[in-house]
């Protein structure tokens, strides 16, 4: 009977080590997505959203795409909070049912669509991520919490950058800072691009004084080029100081005069 229960007791621990000890993946965009970020932001706002809502009605599924197409629909569009009510009531897929939550905003309306979503669709990203962006916007948030949904989320999809991104805040705010760390660094592998992720990591290099690895990084995101233009004389010397000399380092530049 001891012998059973260690045996599932051993099974619980490896499903919970699963859930959170997971592989990043690179984040690969639908070609509907990459279509509608080939928009260009020049045309008329009219012409913006009648393509939104075409993409709409074509890829209803496609939550990704879905959010870009519905932040245009709210900025340019008169879309209404019942609009977004009645689409989900006439087909209430997981992706309607996320796009409301999205459109009202509120804590409780994102609960009680997440766990619609997480008890109809058990293995949908979106609905996990809704749940702890739902605690996420409380005036005063259980991080727990937060950090266990964003974990399951993950656990889903490990190619979604922003739920790395928001668990990795999470962890910082409760003070695990390693756990953070291995979650900003799993964001870079979603998300190779994104330079923010780096400054979030330079910052926690900071808290946890690793001077190495802190100028380390400091010197990997120093800009290439001269961000200024500089031509001074050097005093009892002819070589004139430029922003050349000053590439790729830290600088201090002391200037003075006899006003």
């Amino acid at each position: 009977m001891i012998r059973l229960f260690l045996i599932i007791c051993l099974f619980a621990v490896s499903q919970v080590w699963s859930a959170t000890a997971v592989e990043p993946r690179p984040q690969v965009k639908s070609a509907a997505e990459l279509a509608w970020e080939a928009i260009p932001d020049t045309i008329p706002d009219e012409e913006q959203v009648r393509i939104a809502r075409e993409y709409l009605d074509q890829y209803p599924n496609d939550v990704p795409l879905l959010r870009s197409v519905q932040n245009i629909l709210n900025r340019k569009g008169d879309l209404t909070v019942e609009f977004w009510k009645e689409r989900m009531d006439k087909n209430p897929t997981a992706a309607n049912h996320y796009l409301y939550a999205r459109k009202v905003g509120t804590s409780e309306e994102m609960k009680t669509q997440a766990d619609w979503i997480m008890q109809n669709d058990p293995n949908n990203f979106w609905g996990y991520y809704l749940a702890a962006v739902s605690e996420l916007s409380k005036e005063k948030p259980d991080l727990n919490v937060t950090v266990g949904y964003f974990e399951q989320a993950i656990a889903k999809d490990p190619s979604r950058p922003k739920s790395w991104y928001y668990c990795a805040d999470a962890h910082e705010q409760l003070g695990n800072l390693d756990k953070a760390l291995e979650c900003y660094q799993a964001g870079l592998v979603v998300e190779p691009g994104d330079k923010s992720l780096k400054m979030s990591i330079l910052g926690l290099y900071a808290q946890k004084r690793d001077a190495e690895k802190y100028f380390a990084l400091s010197a990997e995101l120093l800009p290439k080029e001269p961000p200024l233009q500089i031509d001074l004389g050097m005093h009892g010397s002819e070589h004139k100081v430029t922003a050349s000399d000053f590439s790729g380092q830290y600088t201090v530049l002391e200037m003075f005069t006899h006003w």
